[in-house]
This record gives structure tokens, C-alpha cells and sequence, in this order.
């Protein structure tokens, strides 16, 4: 039996949740802007809550981010003075109409990928069975 080495099955880990969140964050970022204009903190922290911590954007990752989905025309950044006056301005993105086409095909292909993963994880794995049909029960 070959050994174990805990502290390099921990780091390919963090390594494949770190490529995974990098994958998603323009998912993230475009949904939430089709809800509503946001700001870019406001952006970081409501994925951070939504994610329970797991996905934390600094503004060295979040900014790049806006700036690269503005720069492809997926989003618009407008400039606004908070309310009566107080306060910085604040740069406020909100989605195109190219952008909630992106959207559209990201959830479309996201759906399907994660069906088929799904059905695969079922199939294969017994616990994974046990705890899918658990989450399925507490939605209903």
C-alpha cells in the first residue's frame, strides 16, 4: 500500500479550490449584477457571506476582475455620489446586455456540467448518494 502524505493531499486541496473559486468569480460577479448595481467592497463582501467565508476577494482580486469584465463590455462602471452628498464616490457596475448574454450561456453550461457531475457522483459514490438525496430532502 503506498503511503500517505497528508500535507501534499492538503495542498493539492488548496490548490484545486483555488483554481475552482478563479473559475467562478466572473459567474459570481455577473450574477449579482444582474440583480442590482453594486460597488466593488459591496461585491467582495456579498460573496464572501454567500459563499460562508470559503471565497474572500481582496481588493487586489476584485478590482482587476471589474476592470477585465468592463474592459470585455460584460459590465459598466458609473461613478456616483452617495446619498446627500456624504462620502467618496463610489464606482457603481451593473450589467450589459452583452453581459446577461454571457450570464445566460454561463448558467446554461454550468447547469449541465454540474448535472452530469452530479449523476456521476451518484452513480459512483455511495456517501455521496447518501448525502445528495439528504440535501435534496431539505429543499422540499
Amino acid at each position: 500500500m503506498p503511503e500517505t502524505h497528508p500535507d501534499k493531499t492538503l495542498d493539492k486541496l488548496r490548490e484545486w479550490t483555488r483554481e475552482i473559486n478563479r473559475g467562478i468569480l466572473e459567474f459570481w460577479v455577473l450574477t449579482l449584477l444582474r440583480q442590482e448595481s453594486l460597488y466593488g467592497a459591496r461585491i467582495s463582501a456579498l460573496i464572501d457571506d454567500m459563499s460562508a467565508g470559503r471565497i474572500q476577494m481582496e481588493p487586489g482580486t476584485i478590482y482587476p476582475l471589474l476592470n477585465r469584465l468592463s474592459e470585455k463590455g460584460w459590465i459598466v462602471g458609473d461613478i456616483k455620489v452617495r446619498s446627500e452628498g456624504r462620502g467618496p464616490m463610489r464606482r457603481y457596475y451593473r450589467l450589459t446586455k452583452d453581459g446577461d448574454l454571457l450570464l445566460q450561456a454561463m448558467i446554461d453550461h454550468y447547469f449541465d456540467t454540474y448535472e452530469a457531475l452530479f449523476q456521476l457522483m451518484a452513480s459512483e459514490f455511495q456517501s455521496v448518494r447518501k448525502r445528495l438525496s439528504e440535501m435534496m430532502e431539505e429543499t422540499d
